[in-house]
């Protein structure tokens, strides 16, 4: 049985957003332009996220609200195993590595099994994450950022749509009992592009739940949980690193 890595917590009620308070809805011609050409300088592997107002949580206990969000570009998939190998062969970053659970380490000193090649990277930390990201001049997403690029703008409980469709992801029953190779369900992409938002594995925020003890949040639920805890909304908290834990990066537009 498959050891709980974390309390989820599907509320967004920790939120501290910023309200849109913009008053005009007028376009200037310049800023479309600037825009059209950032869209045309997509970073390979990445997708396009758009500037302005999105809704963010779900239900009377989660408040939905109406936020606004800078524009950045985000990983169209999860950082797999061949993507880590490349850091840790540039940087001599250690491997990732389960704490104190030897059978869930899939990783063999510096190196993967070649057929996992494609699948996400896991039993990463948060710091181990945040390494990899400086060195591939990227960051972690805020959780505001990660829900926008998971959910759009309309406030979509998964990133298809309203209802669960066990087809779409990688998740619980319907799962494959461990990851799949990033990118595998083309039918429950975001609506920016991005796979595997909803299972698979959760994934880093740049966000803090804990101050005191600088832990962060994670978001997107993985290939061991359920309908409930793959939504667009749903938070988890681990400490450390997890065989259900991996990360994507965003970019900052300049």
């Amino acid at each position: 049985e498959e050891e709980k890595v974390s309390e989820k917590q599907p509320t967004t009620s920790s939120y501290k957003p910023v309200i849109s308070t913009s008053s005009s809805s007028r376009t200037v011609p310049a800023s479309v332009t600037k825009m059209k050409e950032k869209e045309d300088e997509i970073p390979s592997e990445m997708v396009y996220v758009p500037a302005g107002e999105f809704i963010i949580g779900w239900d009377r206990e989660n408040r939905p609200v109406q936020i606004s969000t800078g524009a950045f570009y985000v990983d169209k998939y999860e950082v797999t195993n061949e993507n880590y190998k490349k850091f840790i062969d540039a940087t001599g970053h250690r491997p990732p590595k389960h704490p104190g659970k030897s059978k869930y380490d899939i990783w063999q000193g510096n190196d993967y099994p070649a057929d996992l090649a494609k699948h996400p990277v896991v039993n990463v930390s948060w710091e181990d994450a945040a390494a990899y990201a400086r060195w591939s001049g990227k960051r972690l997403p805020s959780e505001i950022e990660w829900e926008k690029a998971a959910r759009g703008i309309d406030g979509r409980l998964y990133p298809w749509g309203n209802k669960f469709e066990e087809n779409r992801c990688n998740a619980g029953a319907f799962g494959r009992k461990g990851t799949s190779p990033a990118g595998s369900y083309s039918n429950g992409i975001s609506p920016y592009g991005c796979f595997d938002m909803a299972g698979n594995v959760w994934e880093w925020s740049s966000t803090l739940y804990d101050t005191k003890h600088k832990w962060h949040l994670a978001r997107g639920g993985s290939w061991a949980d359920g309908e409930g805890e793959i939504t667009t909304v749903a938070r988890s908290n681990p400490i450390t690193a997890s065989p259900t834990g991996g990360f994507r990066c965003v970019k900052d537009i300049e």
